[in-house]
This record gives C-alpha cells, sequence and structure tokens, in this order.
C-alpha cells in the first residue's frame, strides 16, 4: 500500500503498487510506448539513429521503418532508460515538459527506483547525498592497506545498478567492507571476523586509548560500541550466499539505511588506522 491515499486515485496505484521500488517494469514500459507515440512526431528516424550512434544497439525494424514498439519493450533497462534521455533530446521544445511529465509520473505511479530530471538525465532515486557518501567513502579508502575494503564497497554499490539491483546485495558489500577495514585498524592475526566479540575485545581497548582525554571517556565509547555491535547484528544476515530459493532479498529503502549508517563506519574505522 502506498503512503497515502488518494482520493479519485486508481486503485492499482492505491493499493497494488509493489512494497518496494523496483528496476523495471512491464507496465512501466507500456505506457512509455504509449506516451512515446503521442510525442515523437513523423516516423522517429531521427530518434532510432540518435539510439544506435550513441547507445551502440541495433534498433528494430519493419522494413525500412524503426519498429518503437519492440524497442521499447525489449531493450535492456539501461538502455530503455538511456533512450529516454535521447526521447527529450529529440522532441520540440513546446514537448519536452509534456514528455518529462509523463514519464516522471509513471516512474513514480509504477513504484520504479528513477528520477527524471527537466533535461532528461535519467538517475536513482537515491538521493545525492548517498552519492556524496559513498564517494567520500571510497576516497577513505585510498590506502593501500584498506584495498580489500574498498573492493568490497565498490562491489555492493553496484548492486544498485538497474539490471542487478539488490538491496541484499548492497547490505552484503558493505558489510564486508566494514568488516575488512575494522580487521586492517585492529591489526593482522588479531581476529578473522566481525562480530560483538571481538569488536569489544580489539576495538573497545584502541578507542579508549584515542579518547583517553575525554571526560568520560568509557560511558561514550562503550556506547557507541553498542550502536555499532547493533548495525553489525542488523546486517550480519544479509553476508553470506545461499541458495537461491533460500534467498531473503530487503527491502531498498532499508538497504540504502543499512549502507548509508554502514559507510560511517567505514569513514570512521578508517580514520583510527591513519
Amino acid at each position: 500500500m502506498v503512503d497515502k491515499i488518494v482520493e479519485g486515485g486508481l486503485f492499482r496505484q492505491n493499493y497494488l503498487r509493489s512494497p518496494v521500488k523496483l528496476s523495471d517494469s512491464n507496465r512501466a514500459r507500456n505506457r512509455i510506448i504509449r506516451n512515446f507515440f503521442d510525442n515523437m512526431p513523423y516516423s522517429g528516424g531521427d530518434f532510432s539513429r540518435a539510439v544506435e550512434r550513441e547507445l551502440g544497439v541495433d534498433y528494430p525494424s519493419l522494413g525500412n521503418r524503426p519498429f518503437h514498439d519492440a524497442f521499447w519493450r525489449k531493450s535492456q533497462i539501461g538502455d530503455m532508460l538511456s533512450a529516454v534521455t535521447l526521447w527529450v533530446r529529440h522532441v520540440s521544445d513546446d514537448k519536452k515538459q509534456n514528455v518529462v511529465a509523463a514519464v516522471s509520473r509513471i516512474f513514480a505511479e509504477e513504484n520504479l527506483h528513477y528520477r527524471l530530471y527537466t533535461q532528461g538525465g535519467v538517475h536513482y532515486l537515491v538521493d545525492e547525498e548517498f552519492h556524496q557518501t559513498s564517494e567520500s567513502t571510497l576516497e577513505g579508502l585510498a590506502d593501500q592497506r584498506f584495498g580489500a575494503a574498498r573492493a568490497a564497497l565498490q562491489e555492493g554499490l553496484k548492486a544498485l545498478a538497474p539490471v542487478t539491483q539488490s538491496g541484499k546485495g548492497l547490505i552484503r558489500g558493505v558489510f564486508e567492507a566494514v568488516e575488512s577495514t575494522f580487521l586492517v585498524v585492529i591489526g593482522p592475526g588479531t581476529a578473522d571476523r566481525l562480530n560483538r566479540q571481538n569488536a569489544d575485545k580489539h576495538l573497545k581497548p584502541l578507542l579508549l586509548e584515542r579518547y583517553a582525554g575525554v571526560p568520560e571517556a568509557d560511558d561514550k565509547v562503550t556506547r557507541m560500541l553498542e550502536t555499532f555491535n547493533a548495525w553489525v547484528k542488523e546486517a550480519h544476515p544479509y553476508r553470506h550466499g545461499v541458495a537461491f530459493e533460500q534467498r531473503h532479498e530487503a527491502p531498498l529503502d532499508l538497504a540504502v539505511l543499512s549502507a548509508t549508517t554502514g559507510m560511517g563506519f567505514i569513514r570512521f574505522l578508517a580514520g583510527i588506522g591513519d
């Protein structure tokens, strides 16, 4: 169910939408096709050639005419979203606003995880702050000691890609990055995994030493570790791979929240290791 029921809204959009954001949708594609034909002048030949030129894909055709229906229905999601941008570029100025408004409404009503900007660019719905957090965290792992952590984080962030979108994959990658950073900071051979016992045993002494001059340092460190250990417990079930039929996917909004918190701990731990 959506967060807010709209009086006069369609039943399906009020009650039958997916509880999590989707990376693709046949309904969305069907609606985009209809809007494309309503807003693309003439045969759309200039558009199809632009798709081939800019995306490097073969545009379907019937005889010597572009087969738009087949392209919008069957193209890979990344090509389809890129084609939305090319579509906005190719319509006349008086129709651009109509196209952007129509596609934006489709993304929202079909619960897709994308946002269309006025110039036609399609971006993930995850906000700019998350992007900046990701970039600053990767920069904080530039030291070669954190190479494994950086690779794990990069792998986790790939789970936001439209074709392979996975909340579980995002959490798993961030967890592995936190664990790798933790193991580097506490020292080689000290522990082989991240859990409450090892955090309390090996990380707490480092923090107490670091904040020895801070009033009530023990209490502050203890409280911080409680938060850290709670995050580890929350993320841990997504750490291990399982058979596909046993896979429990994480809702993307919860995954983004977990990942954002985890990246904060990565930057904190990497700072201790400076």
